[in-house]
């Protein structure tokens, strides 16, 4: 299991990456917690359904993107994060900082299961 935040005050967003059997669960929260979309990585492609009005796509499709390499994993993607009056600089920070997040997550997997896959 990976726990981690980035940002500071109402961009701060948490990360939660943990095993469910042989497959990953991410799941990406902040402000008042809510279900704004799920991705599902399997097989080298994904899928990602958004509640109506929500943005979550927005973290979800890169980490998505990334993380498809992982062909032999099944992994799945909740993103809720809902701010009140957010401004565009700190949505920008939050997308900003998911770049990282990513980087950090897909570190992580590698680490976990290059002894037992081929990743490409």
């Amino acid at each position: 299991m990976l726990k981690f935040s980035l940002g500071q005050d109402i961009s701060k967003v948490n990360y939660e990456i943990k095993e469910i059997g042989e497959d990953i669960e991410i799941n990406i929260t902040g402000g008042e917690i809510r279900i704004g979309g799920v991705g599902l990585v399997s097989g080298g492609v994904y899928n990602i359904l958004s509640v109506n009005d929500h943005k979550e796509f927005e973290l979800i499709q890169p980490i998505a993107d990334r993380l498809k390499k992982y062909t032999e994993l099944n992994i799945l993607i909740t993103a809720g994060i809902h701010i009140d009056e957010i401004t565009l600089d700190e949505i920008k920070e939050i997308l900003e900082n998911n770049k990282i997040a990513i980087d950090k997550i897909d570190k992580y997997l590698t680490s976990e299961y290059e002894l037992f896959h081929e990743f490409n």
